[in-house]
């Protein structure tokens, strides 16, 4: 049975993305653990929000460092960035959308943040000529993020292996979902 808070958010984290109607006891039942221990952890399903949030954004912002070192091609970063997907799917799936998050001003600021950093990211990859320059780098970080969110639930639902979701995210980042290149308009 899981009883470390941190095994528990992994476990939580899809059961909200899915269902964000779950009460404490369904995500109990869900997480394989019993309510008792869940409100042991989580005193409140606000306390179990907010920690789900700070979970996701302490991953991006981890994830994030990782890939932003000056000292790797773009190439490198991009794919480090892309390989660490999932919690940027999260922040796009939960921390956006959240009520009980959108109420708390720290988490709504380290939130818009991160975006800024994932758009600053794009403006590394634009100026090192891997990503189009003729896309706002806002445009591209929402296409990122999204893609992200769009994986990592097909994986959740079976419909995606996870090990094929960076390289999907990869090919539609850079080529596009055309069959064959398009000239310029």
């Amino acid at each position: 049975m899981r009883t470390d808070a941190t095994e528990v958010l992994e476990s939580a984290i899809p059961i909200l993305a899915k269902d964000r109607a779950a009460s404490m006891q369904v995500i109990a039942t869900r997480s394989g653990i019993s309510r008792a221990t869940l409100v042991r952890l989580f005193p409140t399903r606000q306390h179990l929000v907010q920690a789900m949030a700070q979970k996701i954004l302490d991953d991006c912002d981890r994830a994030l460092t990782r890939a932003e070192a000056d000292t790797i091609p773009a190439e490198r970063a991009l794919a480090a960035l892309v390989a660490d997907y999932p919690p940027f799917a999260q922040l796009w799936n939960l921390v956006y959308v959240e009520p009980d998050v959108l109420g708390v001003p720290e988490a709504s600021a380290r939130a818009e943040t991160i975006f800024t950093r994932t758009v600053e990211f794009v403006e590394r990859g634009q100026g090192a000529g891997l990503l189009r320059k003729d896309m706002p780098a806002t445009w591209l970080a929402s296409t990122f993020c999204g893609l992200a969110e769009t994986a990592w639930e097909l994986t959740l639902e079976g419909h995606m292996g996870t090990r094929q979701a960076p390289d999907f995210i990869t090919a539609i980042l850079l080529d596009g979902a055309t069959a064959k290149h398009r000239p310029e308009r």
